[in-house]
This record gives structure tokens, sequence and C-alpha cells, in this order.
């Protein structure tokens, strides 16, 4: 880090390594069928046509997530976010390794094991990691990159699975797991997480390496160590007290029940609502890419898919430093309705033969426009708010919980689909979808703060909700006053 002349190479040197770890992932997403489809080995074939076997990898890559958001985010809190990073890299790693010589079924069970333990940890971390490394002036394109850089590992992998040998699939897995590696061995320790570990002295010296000495950085900075200042101060006013593990695991509940942890987690599930209902529910049960079938098992749909969710992503990354975040979800999602409540309308005409299925292009003129305003900014904000939105005692927690609702519900959605579209047909679960996503917007509309080039404290004030349900925001200011007779902790604080 002490060769990077300016802050902004620093913070895109860190960036640089999250997202590595997201194409690694990306990559993974689509091995397994890539893999099977190329391998003609006898003892990959007595599975590869085998659905029960094939279910158990699947299965076990689902099961493999959820421990991963939930240990990964501890080590954050507890550890860091370095070692977090660290740890989430090595089985991704590990597993690239393997699938060079993936032979046998079990082979291929752990390459997918590892592939989604490290996924579900990269996931609940690397948006928090770019939240508290960037400058809010930069924070928005680096965290829409996440979903652009997912979106290009997943092509990739389609690329080289139709195009060319699987096996540069796990060559460029080994790279970019390598690269998020050597990048994040060489970072320094979050300034948020520093700080509010009490160690002051590192803390301010790894934010300015990071953000400079510029009068908005420094009056960030001024901030983030007089709140944790007071948070000393209200520690020290407490009497001292031996509690039982009982004790401290009730107490932790019961924060658990505050508005600034309740509101962001609710935004959060709504947020992640609206993409369950508008995407997994359409792109499971209407495939668009059966249309698009080639010969040789190559399927173009799925590469025009990809490829429009790429640039769409990377579009995005351009209108979230034009548009503000709010109102960019709001557009997008606006439109996705529309777009999805004429495909909805044109399937309903189609059922009673009313609309005739020679013009099936222009439902999939819809579902492309649906999915392309998915991807301006409805899919990726999410992703993006779920490492500002939550205060920095409760990013750990905050984060495995909403990851943990997002598996769940959207397994819930793609088991529930296939009999819901038999009971009512795919033009009916559209229809469904929409009133739930209307409905869904209009409370995000309500309850969502605009968090676009604030400070992680300018938004965690924002989470804070007054006695007459208005957004409350304290007076920075003031704060700064009250501590100066506080100052002197920082002679005895620093370890």
């Amino acid at each position: 880090m002490e060769i990077l002349k300016s802050p902004l190479q620093c913070q895109i040197f860190v960036v640089t390594g999250v997202l590595s770890t997201i194409v690694s992932c990306g990559l993974g997403l689509g091995y397994l069928s890539i893999f099977l489809e190329q391998n003609g080995a006898d003892n990959i074939n007595s599975f590869r046509s085998n659905s029960k076997l094939l279910g158990y990898i699947e299965t076990a890559g689902e099961i493999a997530f959820l421990p991963s958001i939930v240990i990964i985010p501890i080590v954050m809190q507890k550890k860091g976010r370095r070692l977090a990073s660290i740890v989430t890299t090595i089985p991704l790693l590990i597993s690239w390794l393997i699938s060079f010589n993936a032979k046998n079924f079990i082979s291929v069970l752990c390459v997918n094991i590892l592939n989604n333990i490290s996924l579900g940890g990269a996931v609940t971390i690397s948006s928090i990691i770019i939240s508290e490394f960037c400058d809010p002036k930069y924070r928005g394109i680096f965290l829409m990159l996440e979903t652009g850089m997912i979106s290009l590992g997943v092509l990739l992998s389609h690329i080289f699975g139709i195009f060319l040998h699987w096996t540069l699939v796990s060559s460029l897995g080994v790279i970019t797991a390598l690269i998020s590696l050597i990048t994040t061995y060489f970072w320094p320790e979050s300034p948020y997480w520093l700080i509010s570990q009490g160690h002051i002295l590192k803390g301010t010296e790894v934010f300015q390496t990071l953000r400079g000495t510029a009068e908005e950085s420094m009056e960030e900075l001024e901030i983030l160590l007089i709140t944790q200042k007071r948070k000393l101060q209200l520690n020290a006013l407490k009497p001292m007290k031996v509690i039982n593990l009982r004790e401290k695991v009730t107490n932790y509940l019961k924060s658990l029940l505050k508005a600034d942890f309740l509101k962001p987690l609710s935004i959060m599930i709504l947020l992640f609502s609206f993409i369950g209902f508008g995407g997994e529910n359409i792109m499971s049960n209407y495939k668009l890419t059966d249309v698009f079938n080639l010969t040789n098992g190559k399927y173009i749909g799925t590469i025009i898919l990809d490829v429009l969710t790429l640039v769409c992503s990377l579009t995005a990354c351009v209108l979230i430093q034009i548009v503000k975040r709010k109102t960019l979800f709001l557009f997008t999602s606006s439109f996705s309705i529309i777009f999805l409540g004429f495909t909805s309308i044109l399937l309903f005409l189609q059922s009673f033969e009313i609309f005739s299925k020679d013009y099936l292009w222009i439902v999939l003129s819809l579902v492309t426009g649906f999915v392309m305003f998915m991807s301006l900014g409805t899919t990726a904000l999410p992703f993006s708010l779920l490492g500002e939105i939550f205060p920095m005692s409760y990013k750990g927690v905050g984060s495995s919980l909403t990851c943990a609702y997002l598996w769940a519900f959207g397994n819930t959605i793609i088991k529930s689909a296939p009999f819901v579209t038999n009971s009512i047909g795919v033009h009916g679960m559209m229809l469904l979808s929409i009133l739930m996503m209307i409905l869904i917007l209009i409370l995000i509309n309500k309850i969502m703060p605009e968090t676009n080039a604030k400070t992680l404290l300018e938004i965690q004030q924002l989470m804070k909700l007054t006695k007459d349900g208005d957004y409350e925001v304290t007076s920075l200011t003031h704060e700064l006053e009250e501590s100066e007779n506080f100052d002197r902790l920082q002679l005895f604080i620093e370890v």
C-alpha cells in the first residue's frame, strides 16, 4: 500500500481484491453445467444422467451456503474485515485446484460445496468492505460493480463452456482467487473496524491513507472518533457487573429489537422480496433460453441474457453517479413492473388463443425489457445497500440475517413456482408477482432513505426514528462540542 500514490489508488487496490473474489464466484456459478456438458469420461457420465445424484450436488451446495453466511460475518465482526476476506477466498482457491482433476462424484461435490461456501461469504462481507474502505464519492460505483463482476464471471464460464474448454474456467478461477488473496494480504485493516475496537491511532492512520486529508474526509474521521468516544462514555457510566452467558444473550437479543437494527433489516427484507417476486419465478418458469435452443446442446439465449445483464450492470455504474440511488431503484423497478405486466397480459391472451403464438418475439422482447430494467439497478442496489445501511455493531448479524432470508425466500419461490404455475398458469404467476411487487414498492418508497454521497455515520443517523415516526438526524456539530472534555481518553484506549 505504501507504493500507491493517492487515496483513490489505495481504494481501487482494495476493491480489486473484493471484485476478483466475486468474478471467481461468478465463474463457479456456471462451472457445474459446463463441466458436465463437456466432460465425456465414463465415470462422469455415470452420474451426469442421474438426476438424483445431480440433485445431491446442487442441494449440498445450497446447504454449504448457510454456515458461511453465519460464520464468516462473525469472523468479520470479531477479527476484522481483512481476515474475513482471506477466509472467504481460501475455499474458492482450493475448489478450483480440485476442479482440474475432478473425475468422480465426490470431487465434483467438493468443488460445488467449496464454491458455495465462498459465495456465501462474499455476498455477506463484500459490500461492507467496500463501504468502509471507500470514499462516499466513489462508493456507489464500486458497489454497483459487484453485480457487474458476478455477471462477468457467469458470462465467461458460459462462453468457455460453449465455445472453448472447461479447464479454462478452472484456470481463470485460480487466477482470480490468487489475485484476491495477494491483494488482501497487503490490505490495511478497515479504519471503521479498528476505531470501533479502540485502536484509535492505527485507525486514524489507515483512514488518512485511504481517504486522504481533504476537509470532507477529516470531518468524517472526526465524527467517527466522536462516535466511538461517546460509546466509551456510555460504557464508562455503566456500573461494573459480572453477567453470565444467559444474561449476555438476553441483552444482545434485546439490542436487536431497537429501531436502528429493525428498520434497516425491514428495508433489506423488502428489497430482496421485490427481487424474489420479480426474478426467480419468472426466469425459472418462463424459460427464455429454451426459445433460442440451437444444435449440439448450445444455448445462444444464455449468452444473450448474460451479455445483456453485464451491459446493464455496467451502465448502472454510470447511472449511480448521475441519479440518486432511491430514485434509480424506484425508476427501474417501476419499468420492470410495467414490462412484466404487458408480458402477463400477452400470455393470458395466448392461453385463450386471442393472441397468436406466432408472435412469440413480442413476448420475448417484453421479457428482455424486464430483465434489462431489473439489471439496471433493481437487482444491484439491494446488495450495495447491504454494506451501508446497518450500524457498525450490527453489520455482522445484519448481513447474516439478510442473506439467510434471501436464501430461504429464493428457495421457497423456486420450489413453489411449479405448483403455482400449474394451478394458475405462467400469466397468473406473473400477475401475482406484479401485485406483490407493487405493494412492496409502495412500502420501500415510504421507509427507504436516500444514501447517495452520505457517510456511513450519516446513514446510521437516518435509521433512527423519532417518536413521531420521522427520521431523526442528530446534530453532529453539537456532538463535537460535547466531546471536547473526553479527548483525554485517546491516551489510554490505544492498544
